[in-house]
């Protein structure tokens, strides 16, 4: 028991979840709670953490001038699997340690993007909404079968959505900046169980031009911000479907309104948006959209996983270089 260090942990759903906090008072004594129901930014977030030496941080913004009032941390920890809200080169120059898993919760979010891609291509969105208001439409969707799926990332999410989609023997296109060998490629395959005659690395372009379903599973960074945008969206089918359950501003939202309005047999669903939470957005005035609430990695299972790394994370952790 870590009598010593004071943990903060500033992600307010953690703050809540009886399993997690229990977990960590396993190893901890002294822990502070975000028990005020939001999420804390600027100097409210500065005043909970000031006292701490290890804090636990999910979408709170931790930038230079955050991290410059807090001498006293030593440890963050990431509740989730994006650190794009954290300024990586303020800690490594204040040399806070960060405790990171990456892809802990892969299985729901590429559950919550196959999803999306059935919802997509079977065109029932609104159904259920239709029938409530006395309305029967018949409109006819697709299969799945044998499509061209285009992953544009293939880390921890794009590999295991491309497990999920191996049974329908689709053509499994990919892009990522890495470059995977013959032999990575093997073990890829056989650890997701995956056809490699199915799954090919290719250039983005050739992904836009020959994808059925393009699926979006990059990091938001400067060299990812806007990738796909109206350049990219006119090379795609016009009865594409998109799905991003990645990150906003990937994608840019104005071109994709411009092009879904334009090309009415194509689809999008997206998870995640520039702007959250949702307060008004165009793209949810177009019946060729479909919007869910950021929640792909909110499943009892991928909390918990999220939640358990978190806290092994604020004993294992890295010095950034």
């Amino acid at each position: 028991m870590n009598s010593k260090d004071t943990v903060a942990v500033a992600s307010r759903s953690f703050s809540k979840n009886d399993f997690l906090i229990a977990r960590l008072q396993e190893s901890y004594s002294n822990i502070h709670l975000n028990n005020s129901g939001q999420t804390l930014q600027g100097d409210d977030l500065i005043k909970f953490l000031k006292a701490a030496d290890k804090a636990i941080i999910g979408i709170e913004e931790i930038s230079n001038t955050v991290l410059d009032k807090l001498p006293n941390l030593k440890v963050i920890s990431k509740y989730g699997v994006g650190l794009n809200n954290l300024n990586l080169n303020s800690l490594k120059a204040k040399g806070v340690k960060l405790g990171f898993t990456p892809g802990v919760n892969k299985q729901s979010v590429a559950e919550l993007a196959f999803t999306l891609a059935l919802i997509s291509l079977k065109k029932i969105h609104s159904n259920h909404i239709d029938i409530l208001q006395g309305q029967w439409p018949q409109e006819k969707g697709s299969e799945l079968y044998k499509k061209n799926f285009g992953l544009v990332g293939f880390g921890n999410i794009g590999q295991k959505l491309a497990s999920l989609i191996q049974p329908f023997q689709c053509e499994i296109l990919f892009f990522d900046k890495k470059k995977y060998t013959k032999n990575e490629m093997s073990a890829i395959c056989k650890e997701f169980h995956l056809n490699p005659r199915l799954v090919h690395q290719v250039t983005l372009s050739k992904i836009l031009n020959q994808s059925d379903i393009l699926s979006i599973h990059l990091p938001l960074e400067d060299g990812t911000l806007n990738i796909i945008a109206s350049k990219q969206l006119n090379q795609l089918k016009k009865n594409v479907c998109i799905i991003n359950t990645a990150r906003g501003g990937i994608v840019n939202e104005t071109d994709l309104f411009n092009f879904l309005s334009h090309n009415p047999n194509a689809f999008a669903a997206f998870d995640v948006y520039e702007e959250e939470p949702v307060l008004s957005n165009p793209l949810f005035d177009i019946p060729n959209f479909f919007g869910t609430s950021h929640r792909s990695s909110l499943t009892h299972e991928g909390i918990n996983a999220m939640g358990m790394a978190a806290i092994k994370g604020l004993d294992d952790n890295i010095t950034l270089k």
